[in-house]
């Protein structure tokens, strides 16, 4: 009698036959079309970090106006600003070589984020290997370090702020590149490791000064981890490292301690902790709420989460070893700042959670890893690059100011000799960037006069202690015989009404008058228009 093949013992079924050879084949076909999809990724990440149809707004133009000044008179211009030298002088420097249209002077913001795409793919494959030393499953070995740069590369916030003429960008490069330096300084403390942790903070200092709260939390963290006494040798010599850091910035703390006492954040009210809180994380989402809760959902899980297998993950509420060093580090920042920001009565904008982002975007990568199924990690990647994306498109067609239609209507209409009058003078930088200089035109701002080109922010509360009466008739003498285009926005820098109230006082002077724009809210930064006739 004739066994069947398939009857035999021992021989695998017909169906797994078959199927045998097809499991490599699938599994090769899963990995190309995971490549595939991760360089798409990048690129579409590399062309969103140069791409926006958004004219200069106010801060940008400023930040031009202020690098394009010679270098003797940068300081003075930065007293008046309050803010600290580095990307001025970067600014300034990279100007002179590629001049000074919008997409070049943007390109640097560009440049500082791309390089921190594989500052973030290094720090992340540390963290992969530290899930190996901790015997967390893991299927993939580079599921932290993929993760981590396609939620940088896809994140509205690093987007935005990589197409912005402004620091924010570079914060974030040298904060990734800081971690990786305190990392390999924690493995070996040699002097050349330690030098690269003491120039990184000193840079971050110079940067941004919201970097004294991230360096302040970093010294508590060095200094109680030499307390308790593990790796005590390596965290004293990154004590001293970063304290010779803190050195470099004894030449321009003078000039800080000025900007404190004198400038300040006049612009904003102060936020409490909470809602700095809040702000910070929603800022990170972009306008895409989803994906903000979903990365601090991911951050969640990496505190306090670990696979068991891959329908099932276990909670410890004490939290687990992985990333908590790194949670709060950022957090601790974040708090310390918004604490100091509240105190000193000084209000807080989400770009300055800038100097945890990398650290907080690491952690959410850490907490992709808590689930175990591949095919779980790939879709909840997949949905915050698609979400990322979609925040970042309207980075690239949004324009953030109502700029243009202001500068246009005055390079159709106005004549040699009109007065262009901004108030309040922060809405002037960028719609004197878009006007024909060979109009002739004069320019001047709330509260006295000054160019549109700069902001004074210098005692700024007692200087705009002016009458909008006696301003407006001021306006009317030196206008004379010639028209007046006066460029408002509504509430902003503390002035309440007083900006409406010119207007007003204007038109009570110069009955012929014509508001041809209203300020739009739907602008990041609005601006309104009225013409005043002589008559």
């Amino acid at each position: 009698m004739r066994v069947a093949p398939d009857a035999r013992v021992g021989a695998p079924p017909h169906g797994d036959l078959a199927d045998a050879p097809a499991r490599p084949a699938r599994a090769s076909a899963v990995r190309t079309a995971v490549a595939l999809a991760i360089g798409a990724a990048i690129l579409v990440a590399i062309v969103l970090r140069f791409v926006t149809k958004s004219d200069l707004w106010s801060d940008e133009a400023l930040s031009v106006n202020i690098a394009n000044l010679p270098l003797h008179d940068l300081h003075a211009a930065l007293e008046q600003d309050g803010a600290p030298p580095l990307y001025y002088l970067l600014l300034h420097g990279w100007m002179r070589v590629f001049g000074t249209g919008d997409f070049t002077v943007r390109a640097m913001s560009g440049l500082f984020s791309l390089a921190t795409l594989p500052a973030v793919w290094a720090a992340g494959r540390r963290l992969d290997r530290r899930r190996s030393e901790l015997a967390l499953p893991d299927e993939d070995r580079s599921t932290v370090a993929w993760a981590a740069v396609l939620l940088l590369a896809s994140s509205p916030f690093a987007i935005r702020y990589a197409t912005e003429t402004r620091m924010y960008a570079l914060v974030m490069f040298l904060v990734a590149c800081g971690y990786l330096a305190v990392l390999r300084a924690f493995d070996e403390p040699t002097v050349p490791r330690l030098a690269a942790v003491a120039a990184v903070t000193g840079l971050l200092l110079y940067t941004h000064y919201w970097a004294f709260a991230l360096v302040g939390v970093v010294i508590a963290f060095l200094a109680a981890t030499a307390i308790r006494g593990a790796h005590r040798r390596a965290a004293v010599r990154l004590l001293v490292a970063v304290g010779v850091g803190c050195l470099t910035f004894l030449p321009w703390v003078g000039t800080f301690l000025y900007q404190e006492r004198h400038t300040g954040t006049p612009w904003g009210n102060p936020l409490s902790p909470a809602s700095g809180t809040s702000a910070a994380i929603l800022g990170f989402g972009g306008s895409t709420r989803p994906l903000a809760w979903g990365l601090l959902l991911l951050v969640l899980l990496a505190l306090f989460a670990r696979a068991l297998d891959r329908r099932h993950v276990e909670v410890d509420l004490w939290t687990r070893p992985g990333v908590r060093a790194e949670i709060a580090v950022a957090f601790g920042a974040l708090w310390c700042g918004l604490v100091i920001s509240y105190a000193g009565k000084s209000t807080f904008d989400p770009r300055y959670a800038s100097v945890m982002f990398p650290l907080f975007l690491l952690a959410a990568a850490f907490g992709v890893a808590a689930f175990q199924s591949r095919i779980f990690r790939y879709g909840v990647v997949a949905l915050a690059v698609a979400l990322g994306f979609a925040g970042g498109w309207k980075n690239v067609s949004t324009n953030r100011t109502q700029a243009a239609q202001v500068a246009n209507v005055i390079n159709a209409s106005a004549h040699q000799g009109d007065l262009v009058l901004y108030c309040p003078d922060s809405a002037g930088p960028d719609v004197n960037r878009l006007i024909d200089s060979w109009h002739g035109l004069r320019e001047a701002t709330f509260p006295d006069f000054q160019s549109p080109q700069r902001v004074d922010w210098v005692d700024y509360q007692r200087r705009t202690d002016v009458s909008p009466l006696t301003f407006a008739e001021q306006a009317i003498g030196v206008a004379g015989r010639h028209d007046i285009w006066y460029v408002w926005s509504p509430g902003l820098n503390g002035l309440r009404d007083k900006c409406e109230r010119i207007l007003d006082a204007l038109g009570i002077m110069r009955p012929h008058h014509d508001r041809i724009l209203e300020p739009d809210p739907a602008y990041f930064e609005h601006a309104g228009l009225v013409h005043y006739a002589l008559g």
